[in-house]
């Protein structure tokens, strides 16, 4: 009788294994990658979104310096043997001004190096919060919420070189942060109508 050439093959062929998954740096695979990108997915949009609040600040580095320069031109405008007061109110313009611009700078580099959730600029952000935190009051709110996020577990973890390696090996993995970006919004509006009903009420 002639043979079946469509019959399985008799011989036992044993159990096929697909090959391991290729290993990222630190010994991560890529579906270990994903898994971790998913599960901060929400927080990593949440820091960008900080960080695109912290860029409008960088308008200071133009700010301060014409501020600092109104203060040196009033210093030199004025009379060789001054009273006291004066000068120290035109210096203080003119540390205003330089302040302004340490903010500006501070923001800017900040605000950049957080929206693309980069590791080494948390502590720099991180002051930036805390300046928003003590000294401007409508920022207070969103000054909280800047913090929270930087100094959570969540946040260490989008924060540190390893969360870094996974965001570049799953490129196709993307979440849509306007919402983020509209609450980060909506503290901001929520400070400037706490402060402009504290001024109000007296």
């Amino acid at each position: 009788m002639d043979r079946n050439p469509y019959a399985p093959p008799a011989a036992d062929l044993g159990e096929v294994t697909p090959p391991p998954e290729p290993e990222m740096e630190g010994g991560m695979t890529l579906a270990e990658a994903e898994a971790l990108r998913r599960t901060y997915l929400t927080h990593e949009a949440r820091l960008q979104s900080v960080g695109t609040m912290m860029l409008p600040c960088a308008v200071n580095v133009v700010v301060g310096p014409l501020t600092g320069l109104v203060g040196v031109v009033a210093l030199l405008a004025m009379d060789m043997e001054p009273a006291p007061a004066p000068v120290l109110a035109r210096l203080m313009i003119v540390m205003v001004g330089l302040l302004l611009t340490a903010f500006g700078v501070m923001s800017f580099v900040g605000g950049l190096g957080l929206w693309r959730l980069d590791p080494k600029h948390r502590t720099l952000t991180t002051v930036v919060a805390t300046v928003w935190l003590v000294t401007f009051w409508y920022f207070c709110p969103l000054g909280l919420w800047a913090l929270y996020l930087l100094r959570s577990s969540a946040g260490a973890v989008v924060l540190s070189p390893e969360y870094a390696e996974a965001r570049r090996r799953t490129p196709h993995i993307r979440f849509n942060s306007h919402r983020e970006t509209f609450r980060a919004l909506a503290l901001l509006v929520l400070g400037v109508t706490l402060v402009s009903l504290r001024a109000w009420l007296g």
